[in-house]
């Protein structure tokens, strides 16, 4: 068997087998993922095991560094992470993991080992580069976005900064996200364009956009605590509100309309409109190619798929504290596997990338047909 899954990162795709030196018959069989209710249960039985790929839980205080310098190089299962907010991938497979409290980005190679990527794993600031990123401090960074080439942007949110790490390894400053450098205040949610040419990231309240002409502007303000965002295709930004509990789609005007929660935290549930649905602690978003989204919540500590119609169906239960079940099984089942989200991504091989956890979990669901017994 040449292949099983095909993921597309956008709403098209294409498929290559390798022909075999005996005569083979080859069939492609297309099913219906679509974003409707109908599309949701093949779209679920594509996916299959829950992992742990980075993370050992071996502590949740927040403020206190657990990296060890003997973590270099091992399996990334084996490192204890530092409040871990986000993780993302590039198109060569290797996932970087925004390590809070040990004040650094690290990296996980397709092979999972874990490595420093940027930072000292020692808070503070030595100065805007560009220098090699394992020779520049960080403090607290709390957000990043990644290009399909491993260009890697951070925002260093107690250095009031957006950082840029480039494919040679080299740290700069790319833009100050405050006016003096001074720390930001709840900042979360970064995307950058690939040229570079504009930003979006959240400070406290505020959604705020960077430009190399204009500099820093705000595009919308009044949130209660933001989460992290997405930008679409059109321009338009997803925006979570954490403290709202609440899903946002914002104009570059900043005009801006629900798109999910109903303002509480309960309220609705699985198969009912998201519109229509408490969604506790809404943190995190990541849209599908099949127009469908993919909805992480921190106080509820639940794991959501909202289709084209809006309704929402439970991927992942969870429960507060030291939840953490599930790995190498189905993913698919009701029992709580997870703790507080964190973030969601989706890599360029379909896998669903979900950040946990104050004890500080990444974990993976696999993009591949696994039919559970």
């Amino acid at each position: 068997m040449p292949g099983s899954n095909v993921f597309a990162s956008n709403t098209f795709g294409k498929i290559r087998a390798s022909v075999g030196e005996t005569n083979c018959f080859y069939r492609l069989r297309m099913v219906d993922v679509s974003g409707t209710p109908e599309g949701f249960t093949n779209l679920v039985q594509s996916y299959g095991m829950l992992e742990t790929i980075a993370g050992t839980g071996a502590g949740q205080t927040d403020g206190i560094n657990y990296w060890n310098a003997f973590y270099e190089g091992e399996p990334s299962w084996a490192a204890a992470l530092s409040r871990p907010h986000y993780a993302q991938a590039d198109r060569a497979g290797n996932i970087y993991i925004v390590d809070k409290n040990s004040h650094s980005i690290l990296k996980v190679t397709p092979d999972g080992v874990i490595r420093t990527f940027a930072g000292t794993h020692e808070r503070g600031f030595n100065g805007d580069g560009p220098e090699l990123a394992t020779d520049l401090q960080l403090d607290s960074p709390n957000g990043a976005w990644v290009r399909a080439d491993g260009t890697v942007y951070m925002l260093d949110t107690n250095n009031g900064r957006v950082r840029r790490v480039d494919t040679e390894g080299r740290m700069q400053t790319l833009f100050q996200a405050t006016s003096d450098g001074s720390a930001l205040p709840g900042g979360r949610g970064l995307w950058v364009s690939d040229d570079e040419t504009l930003a979006y990231f959240c400070a406290g309240t505020r959604l705020r956009k960077w430009t190399p002409s204009e500099g820093v502007k705000t595009v919308a303000n009044d949130f209660v605590e933001l989460g992290t965002i997405f930008v679409e295709a059109n321009g338009d930004i997803l925006v979570c509100d954490r403290g709202a509990n609440l899903l946002y789609r914002i104009t570059p005007s900043g005009k801006r309309s629900i798109l999910a929660g109903n303002g509480d935290t309960t309220g609705g549930g699985d198969g009912f409109p998201a519109l229509e649905t408490g969604l506790e602690g809404l943190r995190s978003v990541w849209p599908l190619p099949n127009g469908a989204l993919l909805l992480l919540t921190h106080d509820g500590c639940q794991f959501w798929y909202m289709d084209t119609a809006g309704i929402v169906r439970l991927l992942l239960n969870g429960a507060p504290g030291r939840t953490h079940g599930g790995d190498g099984q189905f993913f698919y089942s009701p029992e709580a596997k997870i703790s507080e989200g964190r973030s969601v991504t989706v890599d360029y091989e379909g896998n669903i990338l979900i950040t946990e956890s104050d004890w500080g979990y990444v974990r993976r669901i696999r993009f591949q047909r696994i039919i559970p017994d």
